[in-house]
């Protein structure tokens, strides 16, 4: 009866195993140090939280290389320089929190009158409302991702 509960055990324990190797391994927000850290588009030192970006590219199965940036714009630029890698995670700060947040799902606010690093003048939101009251404030408009990447696109955004 002892042998069939340790084969048991050992069973469950080699399917728990399984289990988990089965599953992808997700990218995840990177750890920036401020004051440190560099811009992977243009070199300068990352500062200001409410700014920074970043995006995780598929290298193999598990496995990524993560970008990380001191604009949002930035992240733009980079990604339409570098058309052929797989993206597979994107974030950005809450401009009022600084916490991480998917950028797909963010709300960005543009506006000259928004000062960043590079002077993309876009800010990143959790929120549609937080969005619309800066984007009254300062005269900008509220997009969502995939308007956000065309906008950046199509105003040829440089350094």
């Amino acid at each position: 009866m002892q042998r069939y509960w340790l084969y048991l055990v050992l069973f469950a324990s080699l399917l728990g195993l399984a289990a988990c190797s089965a599953q992808p391994t997700q990218p995840a927000p990177p750890k920036i140090h401020y004051g440190e850290d560099t811009c992977s588009d243009c070199g300068m030192i990352i500062n200001d939280a409410r700014f920074a970006a970043a995006y995780a590219v598929q290298q193999g199965q598990g496995a990524y290389q993560t970008f990380i940036f001191d604009d949002i714009g930035d992240m733009l630029h980079h990604m339409q320089q570098n058309l052929t890698l797989t993206g597979a995670g994107w974030w950005v700060h809450d401009y009022s929190s600084e916490e991480w947040i998917d950028a797909t799902r963010a709300y960005f606010v543009v506006s000259d009158q928004i000062k960043t690093p590079m002077n993309h003048g876009t800010a990143a939101f959790a929120t549609q409302e937080s969005a619309a009251q800066l984007a009254g404030e300062v005269g900008g408009q509220v997009l969502d991702w995939d308007k956000v990447r065309i906008e950046h696109a199509v105003a040829g955004h440089q350094h």
